[in-house]
């Protein structure tokens, strides 16, 4: 049996993966047909065969850093509406993928950092049994414990690049009610700097307005060279592919988190902090995405902040699958 705290876990019901039946047949199936659900505190983590692949779906039911943070709450409800949005997708993946939901890491409460460490220990015990994981939050404050759970699982001489699609650094100092959705990625570098490790990360989608110059210049003192969305443009691609490229190069592992907000609102309005100027999820985005996806360093991935509560006819909740499905079909 999985060693789990249940205060902080809720399994997935076998009944919330539902959608379109073309046939049984491997080429016809779709993602409700193929996934299998585990509850982790009664069963353990399914073993993979000798040269199996196994992608392991991890939700993060938690806003409580973005309400500390002053954002939007309702993000906690992300992974039950990622699901049912994702029934239907059609499975490209090889026929010999192992696909097991092992259910949601919650947070009812104010005990967010508890919450983080049950995230982390998932993490590791997904990638301990050879799974793929990806998380779908939940605030951004599923990335410190995401990366913890990572962090624990490799080799110390390992570097992790993160990549991060974000309109926001994420680098800000925890405020009085603590640690929250923005103060991540600064923790994780005051953790790499403990640990006497590189802290390398890349954000993508860095939008002037939205984040002070105070933390443009902490980026600077970190070493963090970002790609603002004002350049993320197909005018661009050969200098942003090559930017990508290098960065993925001078790391062992890639971590890849995708936070809702960096897209324009047209596209994903149902987001914590809505940014009417991000970028665009076009044909050079998911360009982007694939190259990554291709390299074959991605360690583990999420999606962040997704916000049902704002969603208009689902669009968010239906990007949010469209990424879903290109980072586990690549």
């Amino acid at each position: 049996m999985a060693v789990i705290n249940p205060e902080f876990y809720n399994k997935t019901p076998e009944a919330t993966w539902k959608g379109r039946n073309d046939g049984t047949d491997p080429a016809s199936q779709r993602w409700h047909q193929r996934i299998v659900t585990v509850d982790l505190l009664e069963e353990t983590i399914p073993i993979l065969q000798t040269g199996q692949k196994g992608i392991a779906l991890i939700g993060f039911a938690c806003d409580e850093g973005v309400k500390r943070n002053g954002g939007r709450t309702g993000a906690k409800d992300a992974p039950l509406h990622f699901r049912m949005a994702s029934g239907s997708l059609p499975v490209h993946f090889n026929e010999e993928t192992l696909f097991v939901d092992l259910g949601d890491i919650t947070c009812d409460t104010e005990a967010m950092e508890e919450a983080q460490q049950a995230l982390a220990d998932l993490v590791t015990a997904a990638l301990g049994k050879g799974y793929l994981p990806l998380v779908i939050g939940g605030g951004h404050e599923v990335a410190y414990g995401h990366f913890s759970g990572i962090n624990n699982h490799i080799n110390s001489s390992a570097t992790i690049g993160i990549i991060n699609f974000d309109a926001h650094f994420d680098l800000r100092e925890p405020a009085e009610k603590g640690t929250n959705s923005g103060t991540g990625f600064l923790q994780i570098a005051h953790d790499c700097k403990d640990l006497g490790i590189e802290f390398r990360y890349l954000p993508i989608g860095i939008q002037r307005n939205s984040n002070t110059k105070l933390l443009f210049n902490r980026a600077l003192s970190l070493n963090v060279n970002h790609i603002s969305a004002e350049l993320f443009s197909p005018s661009r691609e050969k200098e942003i592919f090559s930017r990508i490229k290098e960065f993925i190069e001078g790391s062992t592992h890639v971590y890849l988190t995708i936070c809702m907000d960096v897209f324009s609102s047209a596209a994903a309005p149902g987001v914590s902090a809505p940014a009417y100027s991000g970028i665009f999820p076009d044909p050079f985005f998911f360009s982007c995405l694939t190259a990554i996806i291709s390299s074959g360093k991605v360690i583990s991935m999420d999606i962040a902040e997704y916000n049902p509560a704002y969603d208009t006819d689902q669009r968010t909740a239906k990007l949010a699958a469209a990424l879903a499905f290109s980072m586990i079909s690549n």
